[in-house]
């Protein structure tokens, strides 16, 4: 009969995230640090009139489920914006913002990397000339005609024009589209879906480091915690996240999360 006890946890493997309704996988984070299963519950002692306690009953029993993946993910960012991840394609593409110093020719003509996109003639809307010494000069507006103040646009080649006279490198910003982009977006409307979680760790027998055992804890009911989501920006940084487990009000066995270990066939 298989039935451990003390097991020594190797790892937790991965954590992903199911919709409860169809569990349609929607999230799988696989660089796991620092994972932790808490729970908690709300306690009323019961006194007698000297103020002794005679006993302690304990309701709205919850826990919380805590991580920090290696890496930054796309998908958990979505997941803790309360958003879906936008994937482009060439039927929808995603608007990015680029921002481009070039190179001006003796002509005053410079060319963009990509193909400007926006309002028909106006693409572009300013150029600012970069001085020798790396300071911001003369700033430049778009014009359907040549002049002292202007300059011309031809978007669909990626041309711009400034007067003959002007030399140097120029700052660009404009935005271009693309069908090979993702984007996540967070509105302050946004509220994180209530998943389902499995947990898939793995363990081993103290007394037989061989011995090699599967484990899941399956939670039927989560919801990222969006109180205090923090994304570290540095390429050190972890990417951590925290679930609120509730049983399924409607479930009578109350079930918070299940513990499951078997062997490895």
């Amino acid at each position: 009969m298989f039935n451990p006890n003390e097991l020594v946890l190797e790892r937790i493997r991965a954590v992903e995230e199911y919709d409860p309704a169809t569990s349609e996988l929607t999230g799988r984070y696989t660089q796991i640090e620092e994972p932790s299963l808490k729970t908690a519950a709300e306690g009323t002692a019961v006194t007698d009139a000297m103020g002794a306690e005679i006993a302690t009953f304990y309701k709205a029993q919850t826990g919380t489920f805590s991580f920090s993946n290696s890496l930054f993910s796309l998908d958990l960012a979505a997941s803790q914006f309360g958003t879906d991840k936008e994937i482009a394609d060439t039927d929808n593409k995603v608007t990015i913002p680029v921002s481009e110093i070039i190179n001006i020719a003796a002509d005053g003509t410079a060319t963009l990397k990509y193909v400007p996109v926006g309002t028909t003639g106006a693409e572009v809307k300013y150029v600012k000339v970069i001085n020798e010494n790396n300071t911001f000069g003369k700033t430049y507006e778009v014009s359907a005609t040549a002049g002292d103040d202007k300059f011309t646009l031809d978007a669909a080649n990626r041309k711009i024009t400034l007067p003959e006279n002007v030399t140097g490198r120029a700052f660009v910003r404009y935005e271009r589209e693309s069908d090979s982009a993702v984007k996540v977006t967070k509105n302050t409307n946004g509220v994180p879906a209530v998943k389902s979680l499995l947990i898939h760790a793995l363990f081993h027998d103290p007394c037989n480091t061989n011995s090699v055992y599967a484990g899941v804890i399956n939670v039927p009911r989560a919801q990222i915690n969006p109180e205090a989501v923090e994304i570290s920006l540095t390429p050190d940084g972890k990417h951590s996240a925290e679930y609120k487990l509730q049983k399924p009000y409607c479930d009578e066995n109350a079930r918070l999360f299940d513990i499951i270990i078997a062997s490895e066939d």
